[in-house]
């Protein structure tokens, strides 16, 4: 009866507002003495870290049982993986559950979401639980309103708290470059925020074909089609239906074959009466006229149906073989399954089951059960074993057939033969080597770094890209100007035998635009970034700038934003020291995901170049000597060859400023900034100076 009652009461909830929701589910905790607040222990400036909650003064928010964190292991072939489900772990297990868990025993680190939110000031996560080996359940916060992943739309706010607490996480459980499962388009705007992270859409129904799906969910499937870095259908027609979007590739369903394929011995129904069975969600879908006229053809069957139930079925309940049992735990799905002599598939053939590929068919085929399906293409490409019917009459007449079958031992191991091809594990496999596919396809980045003198400054900015780049297809060119401080002794004996640092040593100071181009030249990637050792690059940096060209064909160079810079690059941001940096520099970037600022220059302190532009504008002007306008000169040119510039919000660097430049004495350093402006204008024209973004100082 409790269960009935929220079935009728769920759609008119949703009806109303978040707002008007999160009022009403108030007013049901407190007349129910249900409390659900969090006891914080705050611990200002510092992190407190034990088994139940970790805080960072008011910067974050981790609950739950931390010690989740400490529980994962990844294969050198395994990847890191956040599932952005469809449905709930713990709620009938389907397709989303069944990945994770193989893809986690292939060496995969898994990071399941739930479908619901904690609301709470603070962007985190509560850890609720470890399921399996390599899997975790993790539930968000969010900072307003409950949200229904079904009916709702994300607003920019919600979006940018969530991507916030989403890079917490990701810190938190030392997720590198990340793989976003998205089971439904509810979640394309966060997935589409993150740093480093492939977008891979597991689209396994046709959407349109839902009676509550809005246009609103539709147009966001299409936009997250477009942003998707992989697109997976489950069936030959949901796959020809997508095509018109994007192109895809097929993964069917599959089978928890050894679960499906053991008899329990435990006993549900001792009657000898035929049991004519279906499994599975009741629901617009479910063809109940056709249940009925089979119940009524056979009056001595019993025919058992196991599910929530959303459409209307009070005829099929006045017959008195009809038995419609509600949902049964995953665990004990076998016990029913067991006693079911003939199982059902009795689906209209409407555009959704059209384009369905049904789980329950390997499930039913792993018990060695006969099966009798309606004409859906995905059942009639695997009519070898599978009965499949063309109308209501001829569904009838095959559940006789079919039931014949039943105790047939030969064409009972038939079926789970066939099963044992189809299971979960198989399908991981493919999945988990689709993505490592599209991993080879991230573009190679070049770091150039160039050092003269300034050894501390040197350690931690290397120290920052130890620490902070999460995107790992790069390699590090450092070019050495002839220092004399210890730089050069120190640089050979810390990367001695990386592969992915080279070493230039220079036997005099090229000055910056001739050191960094000898940089340039030795580099191969596709993305070439011009770092300064007076630099400290803050977390996610070099993914959101990656990401920022890759969203924007137009885009030429681009750069970070800063604390401190002489343009409008620079922003309004403060901190104490490196700990500090990090968190600081996380709540600004989480909250201004893809949004880039116009620049007509950009200075050099830290730029992203395409390397097609760099082919086609050339190296940096060796005309200024040991540097000073160089960037203006640069990026002159490039505007002039038709690429737009601009700083990527959503990326921070930390700059010192002039370090090696302050080393002169201050009549040098002003000769050398006059003399070079002298020779800007003389091929550009007037230079105009830099100026700070409004509101910055």
């Amino acid at each position: 009866m409790k269960a009935e009652i929220k079935n009728i009461l769920r759609p008119v909830f949703y009806k109303f507002n978040p707002h008007t929701r999160n009022k009403i589910k108030k007013i049901y905790q407190t007349v129910r003495g249900i409390n659900l607040s969090v006891v914080e222990t705050l611990v200002p400036d510092a992190v407190k870290l034990d088994n139940q909650t970790a805080h960072y003064g008011d910067g974050f928010e981790i609950t739950g049982d931390i010690s989740c964190i400490h529980n994962f292991t990844k294969s050198s072939i395994g990847q890191d993986i956040i599932c952005f489900p469809v449905i709930d772990w713990d709620f009938r297990v389907q397709r989303p559950q069944q990945l994770a868990k193989e893809l986690g025993k292939t060496g995969s680190r898994v990071i399941y979401l739930t479908t619901t939110f904690n609301v709470s000031s603070k962007p985190g996560f509560n850890i609720e639980k470890m399921p399996c080996d390599n899997v975790v359940i993790c539930r968000l916060n969010i900072c307003k309103f409950d949200v229904n992943i079904y009916k709702d739309k994300l607003d920019s706010e919600q979006v940018n708290f969530i991507i916030h607490g989403l890079y917490i996480l990701r810190l938190a459980f030392g997720f590198g470059y990340t793989n976003s499962l998205i089971n439904l388009p509810f979640w394309r705007e966060v997935a589409e925020g993150l740093s480093s992270n492939n977008i891979i859409y597991d689209c396994m129904d046709h959407h349109a074909g839902f009676e509550n799906n809005d246009h609103a969910m539709l147009n966001e499937e299409i936009e997250l089609f477009k942003s998707s870095d992989l697109v997976i259908t489950t069936a030959q027609r949901l796959s020809e239906s997508v095509s018109q979007y994007r192109e895809n590739i097929i993964i069917r369903n599959g089978c928890e074959v050894d679960y499906f394929s053991k008899t329990p011995e435990s006993i549900i129904d001792s009657s000898r009466r035929p049991v004519i069975g279906y499994y599975g969600a009741i629901a617009e879908w479910f063809d109940v006229e056709l249940l009925i006229e089979c119940a009524k053809a056979y009056p001595h069957y019993d025919f058992v149906l196991i599910g929530a139930t959303t459409c209307d079925i009070a005829e099929a309940k006045k017959l008195d073989n009809v038995k419609f049992l509600g949902e049964v735990p995953y665990k004990d799905l076998t016990l029913y399954l067991k006693d079911f002599d003939v199982c059902l598939i009795p689906f209209k053939l409407i555009e959704l089951t059209l384009c369905t590929n049904p789980v329950k068919v390997y499930e039913y085929l792993a018990a060695g059960k006969p099966v009798v399906c309606t004409a859906m293409p995905e059942v009639i490409a695997i009519e070898e074993v599978v009965h499949v019917a063309f109308s209501h009459q001829d569904f009838i007449e095959k559940i006789d057939i079919a039931l014949n079958e039943s105790q047939d031992s030969v064409l009972n191991a038939q079926r789970r033969a066939w099963a044992k091809n189809h299971d979960w594990h198989n399908r991981a496999l493919i999945l988990s080597e689709e993505i490592n596919k599209i991993n080879t396809l991230k573009p190679k980045v070049s770091l150039i770094i160039l050092t003269y003198n300034n050894i501390e400054l040197t350690i931690n900015c290397l120290d920052s890209i130890e620490r902070n780049t999460e995107y790992d297809n790069y390699e590090v060119i450092i070019v050495d100007n002839f220092s004399n401080d210890g730089t050069r002794e120190y640089l050979m004996n810390r990367f001695a035998g990386n592969d992915k640092y080279t070493i230039i040593l220079n036997d005099k100071n090229f000055g910056f635009a001739g050191g960094n181009n000898i940089g340039l030249e030795h580099a191969n990637g596709d993305i070439l970034v011009v770092l300064n050792n007076d630099t400290y690059v803050g977390p996610f940096w070099l993914g959101n700038l990656v990401k920022a060209l890759k969203r924007n064909p137009m885009l030429g160079l681009v750069g970070p934003v800063t604390n401190n810079i002489g343009n409008e690059s620079k922003i309004n941001i403060s901190y104490k020291d490196w700990s500090d940096l990090h968190m600081k520099s996380l709540k600004y970037i989480a909250t201004h995901p893809n949004e880039l600022y116009p620049m007509d220059c950009l200075a050099f302190f830290c730029v992203a170049i395409r390397k097609s532009v760099y082919s086609q504008v050339g190296p940096i002007s060796l005309d200024y000597g040991l540097g000073f306008f160089e960037d203006d000169d640069y990026c002159k040119r490039v505007k002039e060859a038709g690429w737009a510039m601009a700083a990527a919000e959503d990326s921070f660097v930390h700059h010192h400023l002039s370090a090696s430049f302050n080393k002169l004495k201050n009549n040098k350093k002003q000769e050398l900034m006059s003399n070079n402006k002298a020779i800007f204008e003389r091929k550009w024209g007037r230079w105009i100076p830099h100026s700070y973004r409004p509101g910055v100082e």
